[in-house]
């Protein structure tokens, strides 16, 4: 039987920060994907990935959240001075797809306004939900 040190570390997989360019007809914006575990370790890891995909052109940025596993709360404070930096420069910052923990945490940081409104959900579906 192993360790239970040895079973976390096999377990815990690295962050990942992917950066891909979408264009759309009407709009253009640089997806950034954020996966794994995001805690204070990996914020200093990869904020340089992070500030090159910011920095790659004159686009909104897209943060995907979809696959974090733990969000620490310094992530929040790189997203709020990053919304900061782009709004000084007329551009938006979005979240997209949040995983549970990820929107938890945006939701007790006030910040779940910065979240896309999820594609094929109309207000009368959310309002009918209540």
């Amino acid at each position: 039987m192993s360790s239970p040190a040895a079973r976390e570390s096999n377990v815990n997989e690295l962050p990942r920060v992917t950066v891909s360019k979408r264009h759309a007809s009407d709009a253009s914006h640089t997806v950034v994907a954020l996966r794994g575990e995001l805690d204070e370790a990996a914020l200093s890891s990869l904020v340089e990935s992070f500030d090159d995909a910011i920095e790659q052109d004159e686009s909104d940025v897209v943060i995907d959240l979809a696959g974090v596993e733990f969000i620490g709360a310094a992530w929040i404070g790189t997203f709020v001075r990053t919304r900061a930096y782009l709004a000084s420069r007329d551009r938006a910052l979005t979240v997209r797809a949040p995983s549970h923990v990820a929107h938890r945490l945006l939701d007790l940081c006030e910040l779940s306004h910065l979240i896309e409104p999820t594609p094929g959900r109309s207000g009368a579906q959310v309002d009918s939900a209540h």
